[in-house]
C-alpha cells in the first residue's frame, strides 16, 4: 500500500487541497476555496478546514504539506512577504500546525511544483523548473531533491533586463511573463484588454507580425536569463510550467533559440513542457509532507 500525504496549495485566488500517494496519484480532493486576502490567520484557518478531512483519510501519522506564494523562509516556516495576500513575516507553519495538530512541511509554491514535476511529471532527477504566469519564479531540483532555499531563492522574475521598447532596465517578469506579453499586445491594439498570452499567440498565428515580435522579444529575454542560470547549475533540463507552458512553437521556438545563443561553449539545456498542470503545486506539497513523514517515522 502506498504511503499517503496531504498537500495544500495556497494560490493568489484559490486554495487547493489533495490527498495523494507516493506514486503521485491523487486519491481525494476537496473543492477549492477562495483565498482570503485579510492576513495569515485567516489563510491558516481555511487551510486547516480543508486539510483536516483529508488528514483523517490519510490515517495516523500523516503529515501535511503547505506551499504558499510570495517571499518565503522555508526553514523558519514563515511567509516573509505577500503584498497580494496581506502578510509580512507571518509564522504560517506554526499557525497551521496548531490548528491541524500535526507536523507541517512548509514551502514555496513554485519550488514545490518543481519537486512534483521532477518526481511525477517530467520524471527527471535534475531540472530547473520555471513557472511563467502572472510572474516568473523557478525551483531547482538536483538528485531528486530541492536545492537549499533562502528568502528570494528562485525569484528570477526580478532579474533586471532591458525593456525592448524603452531600453530601461526592468524586472524580467515585466517583459516575459504571460501577463506582460498580454499587456504589451493590448497596448498595441492587437488583443483586447483582459486577454491572455494565448490570445497573443493566436494573433501571431493568424498573421500579426507585431504579436510575433512581442513573443520573440519576451522569450528572448527569458532565454537569456535562463542561459545564465544554466551556466551556474549545469546544462540540466529546463521545465517550463505555468500558463505560458501551454503555448506552442511561437513560445518554445524563440525560447530554444535564445537558450542556444546564450550557450556558446556549453550545450544548450533541453526544454521540456511541464506535465502536471494545475495540480503540480499541491502535489509538490504532498511530496514535502511525505519527506516529513519519513523524518517522524
Amino acid at each position: 500500500m502506498n504511503t499517503l500525504g496531504v498537500g495544500v496549495d495556497v494560490g493568489g485566488t484559490t486554495i487547493k487541497a489533495v490527498l495523494a500517494g507516493d506514486d503521485g496519484v491523487v486519491r481525494e480532493r476537496v473543492d477549492p476555496a477562495p483565498t482570503p486576502h485579510t492576513g495569515a490567520e485567516d489563510v491558516a484557518r481555511v487551510v486547516a478546514s480543508m486539510a483536516k478531512p483529508l488528514l483523517a483519510l490519510a490515517g495516523p501519522g500523516a503529515a501535511l504539506g503547505v506551499c504558499v506564494p510570495g517571499i518565503v523562509d522555508e526553514e523558519r516556516g514563515m511567509g516573509v512577504f505577500s503584498a497580494n495576500l496581506g502578510w509580512r513575516r507571518a509564522p504560517l507553519r506554526d499557525l497551521i500546525a496548531h490548528l491541524c495538530g500535526c507536523p507541517v512541511a512548509f514551502g514555496h509554491d513554485v519550488r514545490s511544483g518543481a519537486l512534483a514535476e521532477a518526481r511525477w511529471g517530467v520524471g527527471v532527477p535534475d531540472c530547473l523548473y520555471v513557472a511563467v504566469g502572472t510572474g516568473i519564479a523557478s525551483g531547482l531540483v538536483l538528485g531528486g531533491h530541492l536545492s537549499p532555499s533562502r528568502p528570494w531563492t528562485g525569484e528570477i522574475g526580478q532579474v533586471g533586463v532591458a525593456h525592448p521598447a524603452t531600453g530601461v532596465i526592468v524586472p524580467l517578469e515585466s517583459v516575459s511573463s504571460a501577463s506582460a506579453i498580454a499587456g504589451r499586445a493590448a497596448d498595441a491594439g492587437i488583443v483586447p484588454e483582459g486577454a491572455g498570452a494565448c490570445d497573443v499567440e493566436d494573433a501571431a498565428v493568424t498573421g500579426s507580425q507585431e504579436a510575433v515580435r512581442i513573443l520573440d522579444e519576451a522569450m528572448g529575454a527569458l532565454g537569456h536569463v535562463l542561459s545564465v542560470v544554466a551556466h551556474q547549475v549545469g546544462s540540466i533540463p529546463i521545465v517550463l510550467g505555468g500558463g505560458l507552458s501551454r503555448g506552442g512553437e511561437l513560445i518554445y521556438g524563440p525560447l530554444r533559440r535564445a537558450l542556444t545563443l546564450g550557450s556558446i561553449v556549453a550545450p544548450p539545456p533541453a526544454l521540456l513542457r511541464a506535465r502536471l498542470g494545475a495540480d503540480s503545486q499541491a502535489l509538490g506539497a504532498v511530496a514535502l509532507s511525505l519527506e516529513l513523514e519519513e523524518v517522524y517515522a
